[in-house]
């Protein structure tokens, strides 16, 4: 099983000759649907309100085959929603709204096995009002040897001004096996613009995870163990890059279920990255053809 943890929401986005559309949208939630629509089992783990807006969200994901057991409703609040306006580039800038109750908490955790992909990131992997419960999430996921995918979606430097937020993408970036992000993300985390800088610092943080750094239109790069991998960017018109990280995130993922790697991920050749570059690359060039924020429907 595949479990993805992070924010369900409504994305209203508007282009630049002002159509607007809504889609579920949340980083995490994107992924589990790619993931969903490629036939692959995966469970979303989120919080709700109890609203239409909940209640579209959770048809649509079972619609598209991603298991909602662990989706936490709350009653009397409302789903969040981002307001996401693109500009000439196609990229989004995001303005929030919020409605989580007071005391929140994630469901209890599952137990993880050895054969499990468990896939967080984002702002909401440093949401500090679910600190504790993320913390027991990763312990359980630990203990239980599941294979941990972490991208930080860092696009604002100022995210991580809270000492105690930085502190939580240190920890989170030091338990994953796969870190996968944007040159953005990491110039953001570093204030740093070299790739090379990039690996470097991650190597200080966690000297043994596989590390993907996307580089726009210039495609992407891996680095694991010894072997340094690059790959070229799909070139496509682009629509909308919403959700193109994610896409690309299910993509490797996609990837390593079917090269069969959970059992052998310490022993990965200059082939299996290939594939699982090329897979992701390929999730996100179709992403970015549409104004959806997963792949299509196959």
């Amino acid at each position: 099983m595949i479990y993805t943890l992070g924010e369900s929401l409504i994305d209203i986005i508007t282009d630049v000759d002002g159509k607007t559309v809504s889609k579920p949208g949340g980083s995490l939630l994107n992924v589990s649907v790619s993931l969903g629509r490629s036939g692959k089992d995966v469970s979303l783990i989120s919080e709700i309100g109890d609203d239409r807006t909940g209640r579209r969200l959770i048809n649509f994901l079972s619609d598209n085959g991603v298991s909602t057991r662990l989706v936490k409703k709350y009653s009397g609040s409302k789903t969040s929603v981002a307001k996401a306006t693109l500009d000439e580039h196609q990229k989004p800038d995001y303005v929030f709204f919020k409605d989580y109750p007071a005391k929140r908490s994630l469901p209890e955790s599952p137990e993880f096995t050895d054969q499990d992909i468990f896939i967080f990131g984002s702002m909401y992997s440093r949401d500090l009002d679910i600190k504790d419960d993320i913390n027991s999430y990763l312990e359980s996921v630990k203990r239980g040897g599941a294979l941990i995918v972490y991208d930080p979606n860092v696009r604002d430097k100022h995210q991580l001004r809270h000492a105690d937020s930085r502190e939580m993408l240190l920890k989170n970036l030091a338990c994953a096996d796969v870190i996968k992000g944007s040159d953005e993300d990491f110039t953001n985390i570093f204030e740093l613009n070299s790739v090379l800088e990039f690996k470097d610092e991650l190597r200080k943080i966690n000297s043994r995870a596989m590390i993907v750094i996307t580089l726009g239109e210039e495609g992407s790069v891996v680095y694991y163990k010894d072997i340094i991998l690059e790959m070229p960017s799909v070139k496509t018109k682009v629509v909308s890059t919403i959700g193109a990280g994610d896409a690309f995130t299910a993509g490797m993922v996609n990837s390593i279920i079917d090269q069969d790697l959970l059992n052998s991920f310490d022993a990965l050749s200059e082939d299996h990255l290939k594939n699982i570059l090329q897979e992701g690359t390929r999730f996100s060039s179709l992403v970015c053809r549409t104004m959806d924020n997963y792949i299509p429907i196959a």
